[in-house]
Parts: structure tokens; C-alpha cells; sequence
């Protein structure tokens, strides 16, 4: 059996220790050595000088360093040294923040440079939108208190004219529903085939005309003063009997019955003289036209029968249009309907005027909602370009290699932020994000 024996130690002399196991944490790990073209690593120790190697490599655009800053770049490791040596790691030294003022000043421009270009001509278009915005806005919230002129010429508000109308419409439908045909206006198809009608009186008045003065209408020149005085004398025939029969009827309509017939009161001789003459202007007009047409066929050697049938069914068609203006005129409403559709246009026009406004404004909330979106864009973009421009250009990757150098890799993990002054574009930022009372979809 084999054991372990124990020698006996003389006095005065101690034993020799044993080797303690070796820690974890003690095991270190050699340093990588750097490549050419890639940043220096971090290392646990710091490095007395830059690597020529490295700032050779940078001159010709293949190393860690930036070749602007490749020269500057031991002077800047010498001070980092210098500084760490003291304790006073963490903020720039005077090279660093020499050489960061460059960018630094870049990124000032920049701000104030896109904010010129940009953010100042969207913030004067957003206020120019907004201001029109509102005014269309003001002009909505008064169209409640526009005024409506009524048949008579008396002004009243929106709101009255709705309660007229309402008023006005429950009393014509009871009327209706009652039987009564007072108020029955008459189709515009009609009013359209009336005046086809009434041109067709001026042909004949025309021709009427050009036989009593003895004049071709087919040849003009042969006589044209003839021809001139027979068509405005048929013009003036046409348009004198027609609207003189339009305003006779239009009159006569507040004395209708529930059937639409005239009603004479007592008393008024007035009206009756009115009616004789409307129903002499129906006749007399055929009368005359008929006549003419008689004598012309008998001049072209028609038989008697034939001319005297020819000249009555004439006058009787120019009597029965005649009739027909008066007619149409009477029967086409009272006053009362008038007034309806007279109320009724105007709020349709008042509502059509505020159905523009609205769309105008919505056109206006929408150009403005592009504008200041865009704006947004063209804020967080020339922000971020001045960000980069003086936190993440060569000047920082130059620091970064050479604070990585000082044997720090926290302190070159991360570089104090520069802040350029943004003034400017704090001001037009300030301009785009105003709240707008107005406009919800532009509130902060």
C-alpha cells in the first residue's frame, strides 16, 4: 500500500507554502494587434504614441483615421495622455475642442441654413392657410345671422325665413289636401312650349306686317327701311301682347276660387274692365291675322271656302296662344306660393353659398395638414443632418481613435455631445408647432 509520509521540518525554518489556485478574474487575455484600414481596438493599457503605420495608412484614405485629422491626430493622443494622467478624462481637452469647433459651426450653418430654405417658407404658407382658414371659419359662424329678403322686401333673419317657410308649407298642404287648386303652379316644360308659341305669334305678326307695308321678307334690300319697320313693329306687337296678357294674369290670380276661375266681387269695376280688355288683347290679334290670311288667298285665287277656313283656323290657333299666356299666368300659384319660392331660393342659395365655404375649408385643412407635415419632415431631417454633421463626422471618428488609444474604453466608447446654437431653427419650429385653436388636426 503506498501513502504519503510526512517529513519532519527542522527548527527555525518554515514550510514551503503551496500555490494557491489561480483566479478566474486573474486570467488575462493578450491584445489583439490591430489591422491595417480598421479602427485601433481598445486596449487595456495606453499607447504612448499613434502607430506611424496607422497615420500613414490615413494619408492615403485606407486608415483608421480620417486624412484631414491624420496629421493632428499625435498631438490630440499626446494631450489625451496628458489629461488622463491628471484625472480630467471626461471632458475635451482644448485640441479636441478646437478641432470640434469646425463641425460644430458646420452644424450651426446647417440649422440655420435649412431653416431659411425650408422651415421658414412652410411656417409664412402654414400662416397664410390658417389665417384664411379662420376668416372662412368667421364666415360660417355669421351665416347663421345673414339676412333674407323677402317678397315684399323685407329683410329677415335665416331662422325667420325657415319658420316662414314652414309656416307657409303647412298652409299650402292643408289647402291641397282640402281639395283646393289655388295653388298648383303650372310644369316649366309648359312655360318652355308657351314660349316656342309666342315665337311663333312674332313670325305671324312679322308676315302681317310685311303685307301692310308691302315688303318681301325673303328680300330685304329691295326696301329696307319697309323691312326694318315691319319686324320692330312685330317685335313690338309680340312682346307689348304678351306681357301685357303675363301681367293681367299674374294679377288676376288673387282672385281665384279654389277652382282657379276669376271672381269678380262686388264693387269692383275695375276688374271687369281688365278682364274685357285681356279677353279683347286674345281676340283681336287672331281677328286680324285671320283677316289678312282671307285677302292673301283670295289673291292667290283660293276658292272662298277654303280662304275663310284657312283665315279662322289661324286666328283661332294666335287667340288660343294668346289664351294659353293669360292661362298659364293665372293658374300658376297665388302669392302665397310666390313667396315660398321666393324664401326657398334664397336659403338654397344661402345654404349653396355655405356648402362652397365648407369646401373651401376643407380644401384649406387639407393643403394645410401637407404643409405642415411636410414641414415635420423637413424639421426632423435638417435636425438630424446637424446632429450628424457635428456628432458623427471625421473630427468624432478621429477622437474616437484617439481617446481609444488612452487606454480607456469607456471614454472612447462615447464622446461628449456638441449642441451647435439652432436659434433660427428653434424659431421656425417654434412658428410650425404653434397651437392653433382653430384647427384641432394642427393642435401641440
Amino acid at each position: 500500500m503506498t501513502g504519503t509520509t510526512t517529513r519532519p521540518v527542522p527548527d527555525g525554518v518554515l514550510p514551503w507554502p503551496a500555490t494557491p489556485p489561480l483566479e478566474p478574474a486573474s486570467v488575462t487575455t493578450p491584445p489583439t494587434p490591430s489591422t491595417p484600414g480598421s479602427a485601433a481596438p481598445r486596449r487595456g493599457t495606453a499607447r504612448a504614441s499613434v502607430p506611424r503605420r496607422d497615420i500613414v495608412l490615413s494619408l492615403f484614405g485606407v486608415g483608421p483615421i480620417p486624412a484631414r485629422y491624420a496629421a493632428s491626430a499625435p498631438r490630440l493622443h499626446e494631450e489625451r495622455l496628458r489629461v488622463a494622467a491628471v484625472g480630467q478624462a471626461g471632458e475635451h481637452t482644448p485640441l479636441e475642442s478646437a478641432l470640434r469647433l469646425r463641425p460644430e459651426l458646420a452644424a450651426e450653418r446647417s440649422l440655420a441654413r435649412g431653416a431659411r430654405a425650408r422651415l421658414d417658407p412652410a411656417a409664412r404658407r402654414l400662416s397664410a392657410l390658417v389665417a384664411r382658414y379662420d376668416a372662412v371659419t368667421r364666415r360660417l359662424d355669421r351665416a347663421a345671422d345673414d339676412l333674407v329678403v323677402d317678397i315684399t322686401g323685407r329683410t329677415m333673419t335665416r331662422s325667420e325665413a325657415h319658420d316662414a317657410v314652414d309656416r307657409l308649407g303647412r298652409a299650402l298642404d292643408d289647402s291641397l289636401a282640402a281639395g283646393s287648386e289655388r295653388h298648383r303652379t303650372e310644369s316649366r316644360w309648359r312655360k318652355r312650349v308657351l314660349l316656342f308659341f309666342v315665337l311663333a305669334d312674332f313670325a305671324l305678326f312679322a308676315y302681317f306686317m310685311s303685307r301692310i307695308l308691302n315688303v318681301d321678307l325673303f328680300l330685304p334690300a329691295t326696301d329696307p327701311i319697309a323691312f326694318t319697320t315691319s319686324i320692330v313693329f312685330a317685335l313690338l306687337f309680340t312682346l307689348g301682347i304678351a306681357y301685357t296678357l303675363h301681367h293681367l294674369g299674374h294679377g288676376h290670380r288673387a282672385f281665384t276660387d279654389d277652382h282657379g276661375e276669376v271672381v269678380v266681387p262686388t264693387g269692383r269695376t275695375s276688374l271687369r274692365v281688365q278682364l274685357v280688355f285681356a279677353h279683347l288683347l286674345m281676340v283681336l290679334p287672331g281677328v286680324l291675322i285671320g283677316v289678312r290670311i282671307v285677302d292673301d288667298a283670295l289673291l292667290a285665287g283660293a276658292a272662298w271656302g277654303l280662304a275663310i277656313l284657312l283665315g279662322v283656323a289661324i286666328g283661332i290657333v294666335m287667340s288660343g296662344v294668346n289664351q294659353m299666356i293669360y292661362r298659364t299666368e293665372l293658374r300658376d300659384g297665388t302669392a302665397e306660393t310666390d313667396r315660398l319660392l321666393h324664401l326657398g331660393r334664397a336659403l338654397q342659395a344661402a345654404r349653396r353659398r355655405d356648402a362652397r365655404l365648407e369646401l373651401a375649408r376643407d380644401r384649406l385643412e387639407r393643403r394645410a395638414v401637407r404643409v405642415a407635415m411636410s414641414a415635420e419632415r423637413a424639421a426632423v431631417r435638417i435636425e438630424q443632418r446637424g446632429d450628424r454633421i457635428a456628432n458623427r463626422g471625421p473630427s468624432a471618428r478621429t477622437l474616437h481613435y484617439t481617446r481609444s488609444l488612452s487606454g480607456s474604453p469607456q471614454e472612447g466608447a462615447r464622446l461628449p455631445r456638441v449642441d451647435p446654437a439652432r436659434a433660427p431653427f428653434d424659431t421656425a419650429t417654434a412658428q410650425l408647432r404653434e397651437p392653433r385653436p382653430n384647427l384641432g388636426f394642427l393642435r401641440r
